[in-house]
């Protein structure tokens, strides 16, 4: 099905937004990465604890949408052990 701008459906920024965002949250587990559609580019933005991570995100947005440039902003953010040990009264 087409728009009225001659574009198909599946292929408006937010569809293609959504289909990524579904993709990341059952393939790469990711729901915090903020997805943003600028023309032809598909702007991937947030925080995962390691680069693999990052990865995942940039490989499941490229599956859910071909054909589309993907940005890669992700951030790799430390996650250091705990100091000390908790104490749960």
């Amino acid at each position: 099905m087409t728009h009225r701008c001659g574009r198909d459906v599946a292929d408006l920024p937010g569809y293609v937004s959504a289909r990524i965002q579904e993709r990341l949250a059952g393939e790469a587990y990711e729901l915090g990465i903020r997805v943003d559609v600028r023309g032809n580019t598909v702007h991937l933005r947030g925080e995962v604890v390691s680069e693999e991570r990052r990865l995942d995100v940039e490989e499941a947005a490229r599956a859910a949408a071909k054909g589309w440039e993907i940005c890669n902003e992700v951030h790799v953010v430390a996650v250091g052990e705990p100091e000390g040990e908790e104490t749960i009264s």
